[in-house]
């Protein structure tokens, strides 16, 4: 049996199921890239800049990020939770959601504020 962290964190890269963390971020930067250009075309700031500075509208946005990738949540979410079986023989759901929401919303993040800014620069030029 696994018992220290970092045995448990290597099983879980290199065990049943790794390839989710290079699928999952992509479909995170897909969905990233895709409300980027629609936060460009809408004069938006860029997301996370908008995030932090915006007080009135950071609940809207979190919402808006959570309707965009609640489906996405919800999957590697699932899979975080068959890897656990498959490799621990049983399942904590807390650290699957931790997993699934951090494998999603770096590069979501990044990827959409930096998709709107490539926009917006290459329009006013």
């Amino acid at each position: 049996m696994l018992d220290t962290v970092a045995e448990r964190l290597i099983a879980r890269v290199v065990g049943p199921m790794s390839l989710r963390f290079v699928f999952q971020p992509l479909i995170a930067l897909l969905l990233g890239i895709r409300d980027g250009i629609m936060d460009a075309k809408a004069g938006e700031p860029p997301f996370i800049i908008d995030l932090i500075v915006e007080r009135e509208n950071r609940r809207a946005k979190l919402a808006g990020v959570l309707k965009s990738l609640s489906k996405t949540i919800i999957i590697a979410t699932f899979f975080d939770m068959v890897a656990q079986y498959l490799i621990f023989d049983h399942v904590h759901v807390i650290p699957a959601i931790m997993v699934g929401v951090f494998l999603l919303s770096v590069p979501y993040s990044l990827a959409r504020g930096l998709t709107n800014r490539i926009v917006t620069a290459r329009r006013s030029n």
